[in-house]
C-alpha cells in the first residue's frame, strides 16, 4: 500500500500520469486522497486518526521528497552546465576528483550563515564535501490536501520548492567573489569592450586548453548584446532574443544564464548582476552531494500552543565549490 502510494505521488509530481493519459490525470488526486484515507481508517482527517497514523504518512512524504528533489537539478540547464551532482540514493560515493595541478580552492557553504570557509586541497586528489541538513516547516498542508483544497502536486511542490530555493541560493551565491584568487591577467574591470572580452576568452582557452562559455545573470549577459552589430544579427538570433531574453551564442561562444535569487529575508539580489564569467567547457566548479535521508517531525500543541498540524521536514546534502583551473571574470561598471 505505502509503496504503491509513493509511486503514484512520484508519478504525479513528475507529471507522468498526465503525459501518459490526460483523461486519467484528473483522477490522480482522488486516488491518492483515497489511499491516505485508507491509512487514516476513515474518509476524513481527525485529531485522533492523525495522532495514530502520522508516522506512516510522514514516511511517505519523506520518501517522495527523497526521490523527487533531485528532479530540479536534472532538468536545470544551469545545474547541467555548472554543478557536478552525486546521489547517495543511486549508490554514488561522496567523492570528487581534482585532476590537474592548477591553483585550487575548495569552499564549503556553511549552513548557519553565508560566509564561505576556504581551505587548500592538493590537486590530483579525491575529496568529499561536508553534508548538512536543509529544512522547512509547514502547517495545515496535509489537511488542505485531504479536504481537496489543493492538489497533491501542489502539496509536494511547495515542500520541494522551498528546500530547492534554499539550495539554489547557496549555489548561486558561490559565484560571488569567485575571482578573488585569480591572477590579475584573468580579471577585467570597466566598461564592456568586445575586444577586451575576446582577449580574456583567448587567455582562458590557452590556459585551460579547452573551449569556453560565458556565464552570468540575465542582466549581465545583456552586456554582450550591446556590442553586436545589427547587420550581423540573423533572424534566428532576433527570435531567440525575443523568446528567451538573451542570445545563446555570442561570437561563436555559448552563454549560460546564472539564475538570480534574493538574499534571504530581503529583496536584494544574491548574485552579482555586473560580472561575466569566462569558464572552460565541462568545468563544473560546484560539487553537490545529495544524501537524502529526509526526516519529518511534528510539533504538537505543547510546542505551538495551537491546534494546527505543524511539521518540520529536513533533508541532507552538501555543497562545495572547487576552482581547479584558471577562468576569467569581467566586472562591468
Amino acid at each position: 500500500m505505502a509503496n504503491a502510494l509513493v509511486t503514484l505521488c512520484v508519478d504525479a509530481r513528475r507529471n507522468r500520469v498526465a503525459n501518459f493519459s490526460a483523461e486519467n490525470a484528473k483522477y490522480t488526486d482522488e486516488a491518492i486522497r483515497q489511499a491516505f484515507y485508507e491509512i487514516l481508517g476513515e474518509d476524513k482527517l481527525t485529531y485522533k486518526n492523525w495522532r495514530k497514523h502520522k508516522v506512516e504518512i510522514f514516511e511517505i512524504i519523506e520518501e517522495v521528497l527523497d526521490i523527487t528533489l533531485p528532479d530540479a537539478w536534472n532538468d536545470s540547464p544551469f545545474y547541467n552546465e555548472m554543478v557536478e551532482v552525486k546521489n547517495f540514493l543511486l549508490g554514488q560515493k561522496n567523492e570528487f576528483i581534482v585532476e590537474d595541478d592548477s591553483t585550487l580552492v575548495v569552499s564549503r557553504i556553511s549552513g548557519n550563515h553565508w560566509n564561505i570557509d576556504r581551505q587548500k586541497l592538493p590537486a590530483g586528489k579525491t575529496f568529499s564535501v561536508e553534508t548538512e541538513w536543509f529544512g522547512i516547516r509547514v502547517y495545515d498542508e496535509l489537511e488542505r490536501f485531504l479536504k481537496g483544497v489543493q492538489t497533491v502536486e501542489k502539496m509536494f511542490a511547495k515542500m520541494q520548492d522551498a528546500i530547492q530555493k534554499d539550495i539554489d541560493a547557496r549555489i548561486y551565491s558561490a559565484f560571488n567573489g569567485a575571482g578573488t584568487y585569480l591572477p590579475s591577467e584573468f580579471q577585467e574591470n570597466g566598461s564592456f569592450v568586445k575586444d577586451t572580452m575576446l582577449e580574456l576568452v583567448q587567455k582562458v582557452q590557452i590556459a585551460s586548453q579547452k573551449t569556453v562559455r560565458i556565464a552570468g545573470t540575465k542582466q549581465a549577459l545583456a552586456k554582450l548584446d550591446g556590442v553586436l552589430s545589427s547587420e550581423w544579427i540573423s533572424n534566428e538570433m532576433k527570435e531567440e532574443k525575443h523568446t528567451t531574453g538573451r542570445i545563446k551564442v555570442w561570437e561563436g561562444i555559448n552563454t549560460v544564464e546564472i539564475p538570480q535569487t534574493f538574499t534571504r529575508g530581503t529583496y536584494d539580489f544574491k548574485v552579482e548582476d555586473n560580472i561575466l564569467y569566462v569558464l572552460p567547457e565541462n568545468f563544473k566548479p560546484i560539487k553537490l552531494y545529495y544524501e537524502g535521508q529526509s526526516r519529518s517531525r511534528e510539533l504538537g500543541e505543547h510546542d505551538t500552543e495551537d491546534m494546527v498540524i505543524d511539521v518540520q521536514i529536513q533533508t541532507k546534502l552538501g555543497i562545495g565549490v572547487v576552482f581547479d583551473t584558471l577562468f576569467g571574470t569581467y566586472t562591468v561598471s
